[in-house]
């Protein structure tokens, strides 16, 4: 590593980019320097969460996993880019607060900011997203498939393939009820903001009726929410919401941005969304 004698940076720890100067981003460790990209767009969640509910819990689980990181592996540096507020939800933009790109936007500001960083000899770039449209991951996926080819970049997405695999169900408490059909602004992620932010959640959630559809239906690609008749703009029981669980699970989500980030810089591994929502992602055509 340069020296860093004049440049008032730490050797490893946590930081923030937009708070360093070019020398300092220069001085880093290209070789144990990981950077972490959130990328999340601001869209309706039903009457009772905020717009950035997606963008909170991406930012904030990098924040939390780079603690953890901290003290496992201190002797590399962890750097926190600016979340990005983008992402495709054509879906649900019938409701007011949803803005949404193409994923085409979403791949090119992707692939932006890990080929600048890749340009100056980093390696490592680990994306955090929470919004599991197949349209905004087929852009971070398209991204990171292109600066693996062309500068052998390690880069890695750990939710998707967790969030569409049986482990969260696997591992959840057991509740009652079957929480894989609490898709948007349902069970999870009103209990996720409970635990988060509980004072920018509605208390009108406590009386939203259980609303059910499945989404990924090929009956309904193209459609809108309030075509389906989802005229309050979330999918599953907002009731249930518990701020007990919502700790649960953003522990959970945090253990797997940890082991991924470890995994990736140790031996490049890195976890795959299934088979089928890469041919679900193929068979898109480009917005």
């Amino acid at each position: 590593m340069k020296s860093t004698k004049n440049s008032g940076i730490k050797k490893s720890g946590i930081l923030k980019f937009e708070e360093l100067n070019w020398k300092q981003i220069q001085e880093l460790d290209y070789q144990k320097t990981i950077f972490y990209l959130t990328i999340s767009p601001l869209e309706e969640h039903g009457p009772h969460l905020p717009v950035g509910t997606d963008i909170f819990t991406a930012r904030d689980v990098i924040f939390e996993t780079a603690k953890i990181l901290n003290k496992k592996k201190p002797e590399l540096t962890y750097v926190i880019l600016p979340p990005i507020p983008i992402g495709s939800c054509k879906f649900n933009t019938d409701f007011p607060g949803s803005i949404s790109v193409s994923s085409k936007i979403v791949r090119d500001v992707v692939y932006s900011f890990g080929s600048s960083l890749a340009h100056h000899g980093f390696q490592f770039m680990v994306i955090s997203t929470f919004h599991m449209a197949i349209a905004h991951l087929r852009g971070i996926y398209s991204a990171m498939n292109k600066l693996k080819n062309k500068y052998n970049m390690k880069v890695c997405e750990p939710w998707g393939p967790f969030f569409f695999s049986d482990e969260i169900k696997n591992r959840e408490p057991k509740l009652g009820f079957d929480s894989s059909r609490e898709i948007h602004a349902g069970f999870r992620e009103t209990s996720l903001m409970k635990y988060q932010y509980p004072y920018l959640v509605d208390e009108s959630y406590k009386n939203l009726q259980s609303i059910y559809r499945d989404l990924e239906s090929p009956r309904i690609v193209g459609k809108k929410f309030k075509q389906l008749g989802l005229k309050e703009g979330y999918v599953g029981s907002p009731s249930k919401a518990d701020a007990d669980y919502g700790r649960w699970f953003f522990n959970e989500i945090v253990n797997v941005y940890v082991n991924a980030t470890i995994a990736l810089y140790e031996n490049g591994k890195i976890l795959k969304l299934p088979k089928n929502k890469n041919i679900i992602m193929k068979a898109l055509f480009w917005e």
